[in-house]
């Protein structure tokens, strides 16, 4: 099947049925074999029934081939054993080297395969989740990862000190079974858990939380050097303790202690970003462009995952209906729904590390008009997206803002923002050029943005639109050369903590497009913040932050926006953590006593990163 598969792709501009006038020679060379070869190679064709072949004798005479088995029948066979035998990277392997259109077919013949298999062996049972993405992964490095499904395989595979209980709102021991601070705040100690032993097998100690950050203080292009600016030095007293001096009161430390940038490394092992070593109940066994696999850690010192295996496999986006898969993985309507509200949301913001407009308050004001939340969410049909004015899903604080909207007069309902928006252009200091716009692929928002480009059209402000890749964008500086830059911002549990990281860890797209002396200015925020000791106080006073930030068209928040996960019902305990991941630590399946199979498969959709 495969010989035929190739043959068939070298002559895939001939139909079924259609003549071919070829020789046996040449037949050979698009197989890379012998003439010898070809010829049993043929006569296998032909018992198939899939091929005719009328040879003739002699030199420079040319045989007739007919091919009788379609290319994508070839294909969707062969694919469907590979499927049936559990070889999905070579079932990859075949659907990415085929056609766009025939690759389409093929992928949603794949994603049946995603969810939870069972399997009984010669080793007992292995639970194995199998994870689509969508994005590749750039690094794997706790200090640099931004991209979200790089964080959530940090999740997996790294520890921190402290680590947050989003339902009591609390720190809580992790690696540090405690810790205490000075009453000034400038000292924090910690107490570690004995015991804990790295994926390698050596046991964490307090040198590795000394050298963990120490990486971070001494590298003066870390993207979360400012995060833990305010560290001094670090001492370790015996190998389960030690203490933090700090430059300046920070009563936060220990919340910064949980964030994924804290995660903790190995001292005595040269790091490698792509294959990192951790604590977690996960260790990374394998990481390749197409498949990165997670291997259940049994040493675990918070006791064993459930879950084996977790392979996470990379797919081609393109065309993908995500509707029709999830319809696909539950014909009998076995899934239990859950919804996911996603703090964060998406937004505009500018280039102000380039000259252009942008840098006119009047100009970023009129865009600002130009992308009401409101108007947007009425002429574009957006589900599972609600209007918002803050990256914080604040309900009432979204109501009191919509109140003060609808309080305008109702003559200039209609048009006040348009009418506004030229108001502002024409004060600025706008002169008719092209203003150059990112937007980060997908396609709910590049139809934002083409609904953007109209109403800019409707003033006179010429746009030109281009979608991106965000993983280009953050690691490679992609956006250097854009204006104005719409993406979005996805905010774990701890949503203070969140908004602290938006506004100090460099790798966040908002900083990346800030310009050096309102970075600074953030960064002497965050120390206010952090001295604060009241947690609602700081909430208050970084919600304020924020509103200075809408205020001077810096940060234009337009919706949040919610996921839906569905899952067998025999999946238990799924619950959604930060970036749209089951909670690993705790899923589990309970297999059905009526299973006679030796492998059972649990289907479950996770909307792709």
């Amino acid at each position: 099947m495969d010989h035929y598969i190739q043959l068939r792709m070298a002559f895939s501009n001939v139909d079924e049925e259609e003549e071919i006038h070829t020789t046996i020679g040449e037949l050979a060379n698009h197989l890379c074999c012998t003439m010898r070869n070809m010829n049993l190679i043929m006569n296998k064709f032909m018992d198939h029934g899939w091929i005719r072949w009328s040879p003739q004798r002699g030199r420079g005479k040319t045989s007739v081939l007919v091919f009788c088995h379609s290319l994508l029948q070839a294909v969707q066979e062969r694919f469907d054993r590979l499927l049936q035998s559990n070889r999905l990277e070579e079932a990859y392997a075949l659907a990415s080297a085929m056609p766009f259109s025939m690759r389409e077919i093929l992928m949603q013949g794949l994603q049946g395969q995603f969810g939870l298999r069972s399997d009984h062996g010669t080793q007992g049972r292995v639970d194995t989740l199998r994870i689509p993405q969508e994005t590749a992964f750039e690094t794997l490095d706790p200090t640099r990862a931004y991209m979200w499904g790089e964080v959530g395989i940090v999740a997996q595979v790294f520890d921190r000190l402290v680590q947050y209980n989003a339902e009591r709102q609390v720190c809580e021991p992790s690696l540090a079974v405690a810790w205490e601070s000075n009453p000034e705040g400038t000292e924090w100690t910690f107490y570690l858990h004995k015991g804990i032993l790295f994926h390698h097998g050596r046991m964490l100690d307090a040198e590795d939380v000394r050298y963990t950050f120490e990486r971070i203080i001494s590298d003066q292009v870390n993207p979360c050097k400012s995060l833990f600016g305010s560290i001094h030095h670090i001492e370790t007293f015996d190998e389960l303790t030690v203490r933090f001096v700090l430059r300046f009161p920070n009563f936060m430390f220990p919340d910064l202690m949980s964030s994924m940038n804290a995660s903790i490394l190995p001292r005595d092992v040269e790091f490698d970003p792509m294959y990192p070593i951790g604590t977690g109940p996960y260790r990374l066994t394998r990481n390749h462009p197409k498949l990165l696999v997670l291997e259940v850690f049994p040493s675990y010192f918070r006791g064993r995952a459930f879950i084996d295996r977790v392979e996470i496999w990379q797919l081609s986006q393109t065309g993908r209906v995500e509707s029709a898969i999830k319809q696909d993985l539950f014909p009998d309507g076995q899934a239990r729904l859950i919804q996911h509200e996603v703090q964060g949301g998406v937004f505009m913001t500018f280039n102000m590390r380039k000259e252009g407009p942008q840098q006119d308050l009047y100009f970023r004001q009129a865009v600002q008009q130009l992308m009401d939340p409101q108007e947007m969410m009425g002429a574009l049909a957006h589900t599972g997206v609600q209007a918002a004015y803050s990256l914080v899903r604040d309900k009432s604080k979204e109501k009191q803002m919509l109140e003060r909207i609808g309080s305008k007069p109702t003559a200039l309902s209609a048009d006040s923002s348009l009418v506004r928006a030229s108001e502002l252009l024409q004060r600025s200091c706008y002169a008719g050029q092209i203003v150059n716009v990112w937007v980060e692929e997908g396609e709910k928002m590049e139809t934002d943005m083409a609904w953007f480009a109209q109403r800019c059209a409707l003033i006179g402000l010429k746009v030109s639109v281009t979608p991106g890749n965000p993983v280009d964008a953050v690691y490679h500086d992609e956006f250097a050369s854009y204006d104005v830059i719409y993406t979005g911002e996805v905010f774990d549990e701890h949503v203070t903590l969140s908004l602290l990281t938006m506004y100090t860890f460099h790798n966040t797209l908002f900083l990346m497009a800030l310009d050096d002396e309102r970075k600074s200015e953030l960064e002497r925020e965050f120390r206010h913040v952090v001295m604060i000791q009241d947690s609602a106080e700081r909430f208050r006073t970084l919600m304020s932050l924020e509103e200075r930030l809408i205020q001077e068209a810096l940060l234009l928040p337009t919706y949040s926006f919610r996921e839906e996960h569905a899952h067998h019902v025999s999946l238990q305990d799924y619950r959604v953590v930060a970036y749209g991941m089951p909670d690993l630590r705790r899923l589990w399946v309970k297999r059905s006593p009526n299973t006679e199979e030796d492998t059972a498969s649990y289907p479950a959709y996770i909307p792709l990163w």
